[in-house]
């Protein structure tokens, strides 16, 4: 279980994560969604130990959690410049035996020959989750994965997220697109101000888009009849 108590993490005096108490059972795949600075990515460098937790805890399996147990695919992805996609694969040790690069790269169209810098956003969002998925990692932490991903990779993106699920992993998936949350996730998580405000189960999922956007739809017909 990932069990985190009263975190609270702030810059200078803006609190972006505010007393969060919650838990999470493992080999699940959990959604957080929210609006632009909700605090999902800070909520995933905390998780991830990338930014130090200031107030509360978090442990995994009772112990403090740590970048050891965590695989993470960040929303923006760093490369070296000049170098090529092969070149920055063999940054990240092979910790995942079944990790097979001949075949994903093939199924991902990926030119791992050629320098990063003529990759294209999607291609290098999926060079950087080859990365991730070399990695033997108990939990996997995926920010805004399907941005700038065709509608092919986005598939598949789903597929490996559950294949990850069944392979006793346990994965959380921030996005702006609720479609694919509905797909993999076994909850949903809202993210607003800082808190969890809502958490939807499975059998809840039909009611995200009404508790989400209900007023924010109603608000915007009524501005846009006026303005269009």
């Amino acid at each position: 279980m990932i069990n985190i108590q009263n975190l609270t993490f702030s810059f200078s005096d803006h609190k972006v994560l505010d007393d969060i108490s919650i838990d999470f059972q493992e080999n699940q795949v959990y959604g957080i969604v929210g609006l632009n600075g909700a605090g999902k990515t800070t909520f995933f460098n905390v998780l991830s130990t990338t930014l130090k937790t200031q107030t509360g805890t978090i442990t995994f399996g009772g112990n403090t959690i740590s970048n050891e147990d965590i695989a993470y695919l960040e929303t923006v992805n760093y490369f070296y410049s000049r170098i090529t996609g092969n070149e920055y694969l063999k940054i990240f040790k092979q910790t995942n035996p079944a990790f097979n690069l001949g075949f994903l790269q093939e199924f991902m169209k990926l030119p791992l020959d050629d320098l990063i810098e003529t990759y294209s956003t999607g291609m290098k969002k999926k060079l950087a989750l080859l990365g991730v998925l070399k990695q033997d990692k108990k939990i996997f932490l995926f920010d805004e994965p399907f941005n700038g991903l065709d509608l092919e990779t986005n598939k598949i993106l789903e597929l490996i997220i559950t294949t990850l699920k069944e392979k006793g992993k346990t994965v959380f998936v921030s996005s702006h697109i609720i479609d694919p949350l509905l797909t993999v996730c076994n909850q949903i998580h809202y993210l607003d101000k800082g808190k969890f405000a809502r958490s939807f189960n499975k059998s809840d999922f039909h009611q995200i888009e009404d508790e989400l956007f209900k007023k924010l739809k109603a608000d915007a017909q009524t501005i846009i009849s006026q303005s269009i």
